[in-house]
């Protein structure tokens, strides 16, 4: 891979991979651009010796969502060791970063394809009819994706509840 390839698909791609890790990590600019020079540099690592892939973003998405879970799983661990402030103390989930790591942790543990259709539609904004014609699957079957996803988020994440959302 040549200098000015590299260059080429890193103007291509880095915008892409900011907003994909800001509406993932909560907004916590710090940790997506630690996330996103890790991918790089996994990139150069990896397309040196193998060459590039067919879908550079897409590869790029992929080693960035695997550090994110790698990221949250152990922050997990550190949280469970500190104490939790009170119940009335806490922020809403989009203002705390650590609860939208939380959710977008649980969204990942759902299944590549509610996942996927929870963070269509959460954090991309896409519409049903968007999604189903993005993934070549009827509108009905995506809001059956939707209400199963989102009982999957209510057990797994029971403290979420009262704090309003989009809600089936």
């Amino acid at each position: 891979m040549t200098e000015q390839e590299w260059l080429t698909t890193y103007r291509e791609t880095v915008c892409g991979l900011y907003g994909y890790l800001a509406r993932r990590t909560g907004g916590n600019r710090e940790l997506g651009e630690d996330i996103v020079q890790e991918s790089y540099l996994r990139a150069l690592q990896s397309w040196n010796q193998k060459g590039m892939p067919d879908s550079p973003a897409a590869w790029l998405k992929r080693v960035a969502q695997n550090i994110l879970i790698d990221y949250l799983r152990r922050s997990r661990r550190i949280v469970r060791t500190e104490t939790r402030p009170e119940a009335g103390a806490a922020d809403p989930p989009a203002a705390d970063p650590h609860k939208s790591l939380e959710i977008y942790s649980a969204i990942s543990s759902l299944g590549r394809k509610k996942a996927a259709i929870l963070e269509a539609f959460y954090y991309d904004g896409k519409s049903v009819r968007e999604i189903a014609k993005d993934m070549e699957i009827s509108e009905r079957a995506v809001e059956g994706h939707l209400r199963r996803a989102r009982r999957s988020l209510k057990i797994l994440l029971p403290d979420l509840q009262s704090n309003g959302g989009k809600n089936e």
